[in-house]
């Protein structure tokens, strides 16, 4: 066999091994964008409450509270659900709408140690659907008298389609506080798991995102600042690369700059 047809041979082989992975890139990176913010959002959107103590819900009128939502609590078990419904008069949920519901259980071991767990029940926020739990846990300590820690498995984030992407998590949330009043929050952490198309999915957030809480209050619950590395994995050694940015435009009004493996650029705003 001469060289000429060895070269064929070898470049059958290459576009055989990696025709399908080039073809991939090129057509679904605006697809897993929108991925991207979806699960970024869906995330970060129900922060606020978990922060919260139980007290907060029992003082705290509907309408002053992120989504207006009704709230019922159940002293014997610590619980508090929100649920969440359309109401003409909720301005703080214009950009974010909500439905259905979200549990929060309350558990102290100790003076230093408590925790809350937050359970989703038919809740929908933008479309996308939640479904797991998320645990958030605080350890006081000297140092770090307001930090928590927050872990999951399993949660689903589902999109109109039924479709749904699976993600495990880990996160380290830092709280601010004046007079006792939780001021803003700044969060770091990690994601892994499968994405809608069924893809092994990475996420590392390389800065801090921060939040300021009296934009959430007002309906804004984008981060004001802070970045995240997504990692698409076509098999398992390869992966494409996105690049999830936030930036506070104006006020409270924050924009998501995507940044594609392919040097396209998506910007996700919830006020326009």
């Amino acid at each position: 066999m001469n060289k000429i047809s060895l070269f064929s041979l070898f470049l059958i082989f290459l576009s055989s091994c990696f025709g399908d992975i080039d073809k991939d890139i090129s057509t679904d990176l605006q697809f897993e964008g929108n991925e991207i913010f979806d699960i970024s959002i869906s995330l970060e959107e129900s922060l606020y409450f978990p922060f919260q103590p139980i007290d907060y819900f029992r003082n705290t009128e509907s309408l002053a509270i992120p989504g207006c939502p009704v709230v019922t609590i159940d002293e014997n078990l610590n619980k508090v659900t929100l649920t969440f419904t359309v109401m003409k008069e909720c301005v703080n949920n214009l950009f974010v709408p909500r439905f259905g519901k979200i549990h929060l259980y309350y558990t102290s071991n100790s003076i230093l140690e408590s925790s809350v767990r937050v359970e989703y029940e038919d809740y929908v926020v933008r479309g996308m659907k939640i479904e797991g739990v998320r645990d958030f846990k605080r350890s006081t300590s000297l140092q770090n008298p307001n930090g928590r820690t927050e872990t999951f498995e399993d949660l689903f984030i589902i999109d109109e389609n039924n479709s749904s992407s699976r993600i495990n998590g880990s996160y380290t949330h830092q709280l601010t506080f004046l007079t006792g009043i939780l001021m803003g929050f700044s969060s770091t952490g990690e994601i892994e798991g499968r994405n809608i198309a069924g893809r092994r999915i990475k996420m590392t957030q390389t800065t801090a995102k921060n939040y300021n809480v009296a934009c959430i209050q007002t309906g804004f619950l984008l981060p004001v600042n802070g970045t995240e590395s997504w990692q698409i994995f076509r098999n398992e050694t390869q992966a494409t690369n996105h690049k999830l940015v936030y930036t506070l435009e104006d006020q409270c009004n924050s924009t998501a700059t995507i940044t594609l493996a392919d040097g396209r650029i998506m910007v996700f705003r919830l006020k326009d």
